[in-house]
């Protein structure tokens, strides 16, 4: 019986097509997973997002949890501002985050036996033992307490952009100041909701929306910042058209795509007055390709043809985005946070932006958080106090 020896130079390039297979494949399904990522990631939608609540908006400070509001089940209860939460279900509760696993993990109709202390002006502390029960149900600003409606209004394609308007204090004095938010690539409306309390309680009126292609708004697809600014636009056409809406009090919030959508806006519209931003990023181009690095592809086989593909899809051209030239135009005062630990969005991304402002900026690190993150209890507080400083209420002459 005779053998058929292979010679080695033949194994050789059957190995080398193999591997070259092997990181074409790696390769494509790296570019259609991206490509995906860029124009149409995961999309959240309200009429989606039932969930365990209980009515309690909390604020924590030096290990104090203390009701800053309290609806539906709580107040029925008999929970209400101001009172400091001390146990649940027998369990000392010290944090935000553990209250906020708590009612997460229970069901609806279930009761949690809340004891909190109560200081009345002039009295002894009160113990006060609650039952409260909990509901499930879509997130609404109703859950903190706030007044809303449900808005709708169109951007300058024509598509129909859905969110919340929250109105300012009825006890304002004469037109409030006004801030619209723009949200993240994969979120929507909801994302500002931790920080709309406070906002509201320094009087201003809010308008939470989804973006074009997020959210229940019109769309399929998102451009990281380019459309999304005359979404923005939209937004604050819509609050200025309002009677007590100031007109020439107005701001803009957004955290990374948001972010980026505030800055092109901003630049160009002199209404802009304050903008906040979390974690933008600098240049587009740049970001794609340590997106590609993180997963060790070599940026220059996958990041032209990537933006070229999200470009045709979205209609825009990704390597123009460039949020770092637009902030040179921008005049009104900025404050910018961003995590030093952010993955997604680097860190160093937030120092050439600060280095590129035309304008006043203040840059506060979130020390060791990502970009998705939990924000600090003082994360609201800098942001009510900047926004009170760069939008003090209009000089009345006697």
């Amino acid at each position: 019986m005779s053998r058929v020896h292979v010679p080695i130079a033949f194994t050789r390039i059957d190995r080398w097509v193999i591997g070259g297979f092997v990181v074409f494949a790696a390769a494509s399904a790296a570019l259609l997973y991206l490509s995906e990522a860029m124009v149409a990631p995961p999309r959240p939608r309200l009429s989606e997002s039932k969930r365990p609540m209980i009515g309690l908006a909390l604020r924590e400070n030096d290990g104090v949890l203390r009701v800053s509001t309290a609806t539906g089940p709580a107040a029925e209860a008999g929970l209400r501002q101001g009172d400091r939460i001390t146990a649940i279900d027998g369990a000392a509760t010290r944090s935000l985050p553990a209250v906020a696993d708590l009612v997460a993990g229970s069901t609806d109709g279930q009761v949690l036996k809340i004891e909190a202390r109560r200081d009345p002006a002039g009295g002894d502390e009160t113990v006060i033992l609650s039952d409260v029960t909990v509901v499930v149900r879509d997130v609404s600003p109703a859950d903190l307490g706030l007044a809303f409606e449900e808005v709708s209004f169109r951007n300058a394609d024509g598509l129909t952009l859905r969110g919340w308007y929250l109105p300012p204090p009825a006890e304002g004095a004469g037109p409030a100041p006004a801030i619209a938010y723009g949200h993240g690539n994969a979120t929507d409306r909801r994302q500002w909701l931790p920080v709309a309390v406070a906002v509201h309680e320094a009087g201003f009126a809010q308008l939470l929306f989804d973006f074009t292609g997020r959210g229940e708004s019109d769309g399929e697809v998102i451009s990281l910042g380019v459309h999304e600014a005359g979404d923005l636009r939209a937004a604050l056409d819509a609050l200025a058209a309002r009677p007590e809406v100031d007109p020439l009090r107005l701001a803009l919030g957004g955290r990374s795509m948001g972010a980026a959508a505030a800055l092109f806006l901003a630049a160009d519209d002199a209404r802009v007055k304050a903008v906040v931003l979390d974690s933008p990023y600098a240049d587009l181009a740049k970001l794609v390709d340590h997106t590609i690095a993180g997963y060790h592809i070599p940026p220059v086989l996958l990041g032209p043809l990537l933006r070229k593909i999200a470009g045709w899809r979205a209609h825009y051209v990704p390597a123009s985005v460039r949020p770092i030239e637009a902030i040179r135009k921008v005049k009104a005062p900025i404050l910018l946070f961003h995590g030093d630990q952010d993955t997604l969005i680097p860190y160093d991304d937030a120092l050439a932006i600060k280095a590129a402002a035309g304008g006043p900026l203040t840059l506060v690190t979130l020390t060791g958080l990502d970009h998705n993150s939990p924000r600090p209890s003082s994360y609201e507080e800098r942001i009510v106090s900047f926004l009170e400083q760069s939008l003090p209420p209009a000089r009345r002459t006697p």
